[in-house]
């Protein structure tokens, strides 16, 4: 008997050893075609070289020669390998290449720090493209904390309405993702959400009923037509701080 249950127990092993072999290259083949296109994102030394010669020298090219110096390799090591995969993205690689160029210039060298290419290095398109809109104007911007309320109580509903709101997007962008961009730059140190502090004399009513908002209510009220709603939100502020400013200063 033993004999025949470990008979069977090869036997077992041994039909089942194609079908899972077979699983493996099957399953192997399909992340391998799923990878395959990251390869077109990964830039070889050779390409980013002539790149980054090629872009640092149109930048450079005014530059009077005595102000010209090799870049600090704690930022020219870093920046050089990040590109290897963000190169593709041409938001990301033209801070990178401005980066570069201005750390190379002993005119600029005040405003550059290593610690930017990290922050790039975190950032994705929307990250730069928000903080490159926020830093068109200076000093504090108007923003929300919105929230669709049950009149007379202080509840309300959550996650249907963006924890900050700036009452606009950015073009592929929602609402949603704007407020976890802003979250970000706030964590990587060049934004400054304050929240419950408003700017004397500014109207936030705008802010409070928009189209957007709006239609979040009354979807809201269709889906709840026995509570009485209505927005309702915390003025705020945002603003890029100095850090974020010579961040700006250094990447373009």
């Amino acid at each position: 008997m033993d004999l025949m249950k470990d008979l069977g127990v090869e036997v077992y092993k041994d039909a089942a050893r194609p079908a899972v072999s077979e699983v493996g290259a099957v399953a192997g083949r399909t992340v391998k075609a799923l990878l395959a296109p990251i390869r077109g994102f990964l830039w070889c030394w050779e390409k980013i070289e002539d790149y980054v010669e090629k872009e640092v020298q149109k930048r450079l090219e005014k530059v009077p020669e005595e102000r010209l110096k090799s870049p600090d390799p704690e930022i020219a090591v870093p920046l050089l390998q990040s590109l290897t995969y963000t190169a593709q993205n041409e938001t990301l690689r033209e801070m990178y290449i401005a980066l570069l160029a201005n750390s190379m210039d002993k005119g600029k060298e005040n405003i550059v720090h290593p610690s930017y290419v990290e922050i790039i290095k975190k950032m994705n398109r929307l990250d730069a493209l928000l903080f490159e809109k926020l830093s068109e104007e200076s000093g504090y911007r108007m923003i929300v904390n919105p929230r669709i309320s049950i009149s007379g109580t202080n509840k309300f509903i959550a996650g249907v309405l963006p924890e900050w709101y700036l009452g606009w997007t950015i073009e592929e962008y929602d609402e949603f993702s704007i407020s976890a961009s802003l979250v970000r730059l706030s964590k990587f140190g060049i934004i400054d959400l304050m929240y419950d502090r408003s700017i004397n004399g500014a109207d936030y009513q705008g802010l409070w009923h928009t189209p957007f908002t709006e239609k979040m209510l009354e979807a809201q009220k269709f889906l709840r037509p026995y509570d009485s709603l209505e927005i309702t939100a915390t003025n705020s502020v945002v603003f890029v701080n100095d850090y974020g400013k010579q961040f700006r200063q250094a990447c373009r």
